[in-house]
């Protein structure tokens, strides 16, 4: 099992101490669990090992991952910064009060209503990522009412963390940021620079997710750091902030435990690199960034199914059908992301049978885990995938009109719903339907 969940006296699986069949009849399936210590216990672990390690640092956890008003202010409680992408993920984290100068805003395509908004309520940082945006802001920026507005501007360093490729972000390629190419980049820079509205803090980068090894990281602070110390040399401009982004990867079974940097080496390893690195060039030690988002919340939740019918066709296989699938979580559709599951109801014990778990959608690909043993299942059989904390809320949809689960926050006994499941009347409430005989 992933995380740190167990099994009581009625064989039931416990996540933060709830029993998972008690939660399914409380608030109905499919269900988003997440055990709220786990989420505090990591992002206290990233604080903790920077500050072992390293003077100045800032730890912004990456809203795309998940997120909702009850994550906003469980991120704002534990002193952490937050890194939103759109302005959906700007307004629901003002809306549940967290601080505008905690924000870190991203996006390569920020609309005019999105920078109004974030101009007009305040950001902490605001990475910018082209220069069509750049432009924008040489002018927008005069309305700033805090002041100069701080910002940070992407580049891609040119880096390959050797990931699925429809989440690497930091290769030349990419459609995100200013490539060091050519000079692309210095012009960027000092374009901004001539600004008296902006404040340049320094440079920011993304290499890509779920990376399983430490080598890609430090490749890129290599590269930045040479960037950076390239801009002072040449121009006079000293950056003051480093922020290297996201990407550490997690297990999602197993069986891959040991394959993946911990936290705590990850810190350890990035920081040792950065003073190594300022050292070498007589750089002065930089503000360090870093924005983890899977890491923090993905081995914290889980989703709660409910078997439907079983279906098995004589020597081939047999398929367990549950009451979501792609609709809920369409990482295996979109990366082959492979998944462990267990019977919440039935987690010990009985006779094992090699199964398929597929979901509802009128869709051949939607099948959650393509082999997976399990105690032989049945219909109403609860079943729990493991390892859903990240991207499986934040990229739901209603395909096939299916409502998108609801969320619930475990800890210590005591569950929360801090989203409510979609009804089907919700799948109307945005319909505008003309009136009989109008056209």
């Amino acid at each position: 099992m992933l995380g740190r969940k167990s099994v009581n006296a009625l064989n039931h699986l416990e996540i933060g101490q709830c029993d998972v069949v008690a939660l399914a009849e409380q608030f109905g399936t499919p269900l988003y669990v997440f055990d709220e210590e786990e989420i505090v216990g990591a992002m206290r672990e990233y604080r903790e090992a920077f500050a072992q390690h390293y003077p100045s640092f800032h730890v912004a956890y990456a809203g795309k991952a998940f997120l909702c008003g009850a994550m906003c202010r469980l991120v704002a409680q534990e002193g952490l910064w937050l890194d939103v992408v759109s302005g959906g993920e700007y307004f629901v984290a003002r809306g549940s009060g967290f601080p505008w100068n905690r924000l870190i805003f991203h996006g390569n395509n920020k609309t005019d209503e999105e920078r109004a908004l974030a101009l007009r309520e305040g950001v902490g940082r605001w990475v910018v990522d082209g220069f069509e945006e750049l432009e924008c802001l040489l002018e927008e920026s005069k309305q700033y009412v805090h002041g100069k507005l701080p910002v940070l501007l992407r580049v891609t360093p040119g880096v390959d963390p050797h990931t699925h490729a429809y989440i690497t972000t930091g290769r030349v390629e990419s459609k995100f940021g200013f490539p060091l190419v050519e000079g692309i980049a210095e012009k960027a820079f000092l374009l901004a620079a001539s600004s008296p509205y902006l404040d340049v803090r320094g440079v920011h980068c993304h290499i890509g997710s779920q990376i399983r090894t430490l080598d890609p990281f430090l490749k890129a602070v290599d590269i930045l750091l040479e960037f950076m110390d390239a801009l002072r040399r040449n121009h006079g401009l000293l950056l003051e902030e480093l922020d290297l982004g996201g990407g550490l990867g997690v297990p999602y079974l197993d069986g891959e435990k040991g394959d993946f940097p911990s936290i705590r080496s990850y810190v350890e390893a990035l920081t040792g690199k950065v003073r190594e690195k300022c050292l070498s060039l007589s750089y002065p030690l930089p503000v360090l960034f870093v924005e983890p988002g899977r890491s923090i919340v993905n081995t914290a939740g889980s989703t709660v199914y409910r078997v439907g019918f079983v279906k098995e066709i004589p020597g081939v296989k047999k398929y367990v059908a549950v009451n979501g699938g792609m609709t809920d979580n369409p990482r295996p559709v979109l990366y082959g992301a492979r998944y462990q599951a267990l019977l919440g109801n039935r987690v010990e014990g009985g006779e094992k049978e090699t199964v398929a778990i597929v979901g509802k959608c009128c869709e051949s690909g939607d099948v959650l885990i393509p082999e997976i043993e399990l105690p032989r299942v049945k219909r109403g059989d609860i079943l729990v995938v493991e390892g859903t904390g990240a991207y499986n809320y934040s990229m739901a949809s209603n395909y096939n009109l299916i409502p998108r689960p609801g969320v619930v926050f475990v800890r210590n006994g005591t569950a929360r719903l801090v989203v409510r499941p979609e009804s089907l009347s919700d799948l109307l409430r945005k319909d505008v339907i003309p009136e009989e005989g109008a056209g």
